[in-house]
C-alpha cells in the first residue's frame, strides 16, 4: 500500500508531498522521502558504482527501513518522483506501472 508520494524538484525543493497516513505519521515520511534524496543524488553522480546508469530513469529500491520501502523515478529534467509503501515484497514491473 503506498503511503507517501513526493515530487521534488531538481534543486531538492518539495513540490509535493502527500501521505495517506495518520498526522502523526506524515513528519516522519517527509522525513524518510528527504533522506531518499542523498541515496538518489548518490546514484546520479556514480553511476558505475550504484547500479541504473544514467539513461535510465528508475531508480528502483532507494531506502528500506522496518516498516516502509522507498523507490525513485527521476525525469529527464531531474524532477523525483519518490514513492512509499508499507508492502515489503514489491516488485519493480508493479512499481514502473505506479510511476
Amino acid at each position: 500500500m503506498i503511503v507517501c508520494i513526493a515530487v521534488v524538484g531538481h534543486q531538492n525543493n518539495p513540490l509535493y508531498i502527500q501521505s495517506f497516513t495518520e498526522a502523526d505519521d506524515a513528519l516522519k515520511l517527509h522525513h524518510i522521502v528527504h533522506c531518499s534524496l542523498d541515496v538518489v543524488d548518490e546514484r546520479v553522480n556514480n553511476p558505475k558504482k550504484s547500479g541504473p546508469m544514467l539513461n535510465e530513469t528508475f531508480l528502483g529500491l532507494l531506502y528500506p527501513t522496518e516498516n516502509y520501502k522507498v523507490y525513485g523515478y527521476l525525469t529527464n529534467t531531474k524532477v523525483k518522483f519518490i514513492l512509499v509503501t508499507t508492502d515489503l515484497d514489491v516488485r519493480d514491473a508493479e512499481l514502473l506501472t505506479a510511476l
